[in-house]
C-alpha cells in the first residue's frame, strides 16, 4: 500500500479527525479483486505531530510530504497520538462496508528507516513507537501478520543490526523479517554489474544472514520492494531500456531474480511498482505459474555460468529450472548452448509459455532466461 495515499501524514492531515477517502478507493478496488494479499507500511509522521519544526516539515516537496521525525508524544511507552492512528485505521470500514480488518492482514513497520529522508530518530524510538501500535493491530486485526520495518543495504547497512537488538532484548513483535533489495541501484544499469545472481549475494543473502546471525533462523522473511531500478524511472515501463537494456534481457533477469530468491527461502516478493511492470508482465506471469503451488528443495547451485533450481511442482514431480548467465542476448533474443538432462525429465517450458518434449538424446537449449524442466 506503499504510494497508495494512504499513510499516516495522508490520512490525517490535521490532529482532529481523519480523511479517509484514499483509503475508502482501496479497500473497494482490493473487495473487488479477490484473492488478494496486502501489506500496509506505516511511514511519514503528520507535520501537526511531528517534532521537526512545522515551517522546515511544510516545506517538503510534493512527492514526499510529512515528516521522517518522531511524533512529539513519543516516549518510552509510545506514541499516543501514532496509537490514535493505528486504533482508527485498524477499525475502519469504506461506506461500502470493507474493513481493514478483512482485506489487509500484513503490516510492515515502517518504509526505510535507515535512511534519515523516511526516519530521523534511532531505533529505539522506532521500537519504543512501534511496539504498543503493533499490540493494537494483533487486537484489532484477526490473523494479522507483522513485518519488521524494511530498511536497504546500501544505506547505513548496520542499521538491521540495531533493530533485531532492539526485539531481542526488550521483547519479539514481528512475525516476518523484512527488507527491501533492487536488481541495480538508483537509476544506473550495467547488465554485468548488477545481474540478479551478483546482486543475490551482495543484498539479499548478505540481508538474511544478518536474520540468522541473530538468532531469528527460523523467521520467514520477504523483500517487500524490488524493481530493476532503485530509484526508477518507473515510467512508462520499468525496464530501464533507455540505459541499455533490452526486453529480453529484462525478462531473463526478472524470472533469474525471482527464482534465486524463492529458492533460498522467501516467503513473498513485491514489484514495486507492479502497474509499469510493462512487457515484463508476461515473464512474470509465466514464472508464477511455475512456482504456484510448488516448494523448492533447496537454495539455486551453479557450475561455472549454469545455475540449477530444483524443486517439487504442485503435481508432485520433481522439477528444474536452469539458466545460463553466459549467454549474450541481443534485441528480443538470447543465444543458446547445449544442455544434457537426466533421462527422468520429458518436457521444457520457456518464458515465453512454449512447450516442447526432450529429444531422445536428452539435450535442451539454454540461455539468459530460465526453463522450467519437468517429467511430465
Amino acid at each position: 500500500m506503499l504510494g497508495t495515499g494512504t499513510t499516516w501524514h495522508r490520512l490525517s492531515p490535521g490532529a482532529k479527525g481523519y480523511n479517509w477517502h484514499s483509503l475508502d478507493v482501496w479497500l473497494d478496488s482490493i473487495a473487488a479483486h479477490q484473492p488478494r494479499a496486502v501489506m500496509y507500511t506505516f511511514f511519514r509522521t503528520p507535520c501537526w505531530a511531528a517534532t521537526e519544526a512545522r515551517e522546515a516539515c511544510a516545506s517538503h516537496t510534493s512527492n514526499l510530504p510529512g515528516s521522517a521525525s518522531a511524533p512529539t508524544d513519543l516516549t518510552a511507552n509510545g506514541s499516543p497520538s501514532f496509537n490514535a492512528f493505528v486504533e482508527a485505521l485498524t477499525k475502519h470500514c469504506s461506506p461500502a462496508g470493507h474493513c481493514v480488518k478483512d482485506y489487509i492482514k500484513y503490516f510492515e513497520l515502517w518504509n526505510e528507516p535507515n535512511s534519515p529522508r523516511y526516519w530521523s530518530g534511532s531505533a529505539e524510538q522506532l521500537y519504543q513507537m512501534v511496539k504498543p501500535a503493533a499490540a493494537i493491530v494483533r487486537a484489532n486485526v484477526p490473523g494479522a501478520v507483522i513485518s519488521t520495518p524494511a530498511p536497504f543495504k546500501a544505506e547505513n547497512p548496520s542499521w538491521m543490526d540495531e533493530w533485531l537488538a532492539q526485539e531481542n532484548s526488550k521483547g519479539r513483535i514481528s512475525d516476518i523479517y523484512g527488507f527491501h533489495a533492487y536488481l541495480a541501484p538508483a537509476s544506473s544499469w550495467d547488465a554485468d554489474e548488477y545481474s540478479p545472481e551478483k546482486r543475490f549475494v551482495a543484498l539479499v543473502m548478505f540481508m538474511v544472514a544478518k536474520k540468522n546471525k541473530a538468532g531469528w533462523n527460523t523467521v520467514p522473511w520477504m523483500n517487500t520492494e524490488t524493481n530493476f531500478l532503485g530509484g526508477g524511472p518507473f515510467e512508462p515501463t520499468d525496464c530501464p531500456l533507455k540505459q541499455g537494456a533490452t526486453n529480453a534481457i529484462c525478462d531473463a533477469y526478472i524470472a533469474r531474480w525471482f527464482v534465486l530468491q524463492f529458492a533460498y527461502g522467501a516467503q513473498h516478493i513485491d514489484w514495486y511498482w507492479f502497474s509499469s511492470i510493462g512487457p515484463q508482465d508476461a515473464a512474470y506471469d509465466q514464472v508464477m505459474r511455475w512456482l504456484v503451488g510448488s516448494h523448492f528443495t533447496g537454495p539455486c547451485t551453479n557450475k561455472g555460468a549454469v545455475y540449477e533450481c530444483p524443486l517439487v511442482q504442485a503435481n508432485d514431480r520433481n522439477a528444474l529450472i536452469v539458466w545460463n548467465t553466459d549467454s549474450v542476448c541481443s534485441g528480443d533474443t538470447c543465444r543458446t548452448s547445449s544442455y544434457t538432462v537426466g533421462s527422468q525429465f520429458r518436457s521444457v517450458k520457456e518464458l515465453s509459455g512454449k512447450s516442447s518434449t526432450i529429444p531422445s538424446n536428452h539435450v535442451v537449449q539454454i540461455g539468459a532466461k530460465p526453463i522450467l524442466i519437468g517429467m511430465d
